[in-house]
């Protein structure tokens, strides 16, 4: 089975899960997280899958961990653990992965459901702004450092900033932000957010014109 589906396959249990724990049909869950009855239907039917700003604006709508949408079948959600000692670890070739045009990502301690901040491993697809819809915002901080390649980062308000392997860059995750590839060699980030928990949904953002800045 490949990422994508299984992503989608995950997905549809999760939010099936959760539809029946809130014993709401498929029009009470559209009004709750403002997607089509069709949309939900081929979600739990495993028909569809969604990006990652759309799970966690999807998350947001449902008041659940975004991790449980791709790393909790059918466990409820829960209160952070009221224990220390924690600890997920993470093996060549695990992880949760979600592609999209611009990225793919693999998620980090996909396992552990109330976390801080969210750690992934991402690869840089996008070459131009003109490979994305709009620029992704959320409250809190990214921290990006380049593992692999050269990267621009384009934000709302900052000229573009290259940033090669063993280069960072950490900022408020509020301003609208993209990262491109530079060249065609492969380029990889390790990007880890705080606060997903707010990220504003595609209905909340006006979004940035995807023009550069040059």
């Amino acid at each position: 089975m490949d990422n994508r589906a299984e992503q989608a396959l995950t997905l549809a249990s999760a939010l099936r899960s959760i539809r029946q724990e809130h014993g709401w049909t498929l029009a009470d869950a559209s009004k709750v997280t403002g997607l089509s009855i069709s949309t939900l239907s081929k979600i739990e039917n495993g028909q569809r899958s969604l990006s990652y700003d759309k799970l966690v604006a999807l998350a947001a709508k449902l008041s659940v961990d975004v991790s449980r949408l791709f790393g909790d079948r059918t466990r409820p959600s829960a209160p952070p653990p009221s224990f220390a000692g924690r600890r997920s670890v993470h093996r060549t070739g695990e992880g949760f992965q979600v592609s999209t045009r611009p990225y793919t990502y693999n998620y980090l301690a996909h396992d552990l459901i109330k976390k801080r901040f969210i750690p992934s491993l991402i690869e840089i697809h996008a070459t131009s702004l003109g490979d994305f819809e709009h620029m992704m915002k959320h409250k809190g901080d990214e921290f990006v450092y380049v593992i692999e390649g050269e990267i621009e980062v384009h934000t709302e308000i900052y000229a573009p900033l290259r940033l090669r392997a063993g280069e960072s860059v950490f900022f408020d995750s509020g301003v609208g932000h993209a990262y491109v590839k530079i060249g065609d060699a492969t380029a990889r980030i390790l990007c880890v957010d705080s606060d997903v928990d707010d990220v504003v949904s595609d209905e909340a953002i006006s979004p940035y014109p995807l023009t550069s800045d040059r």
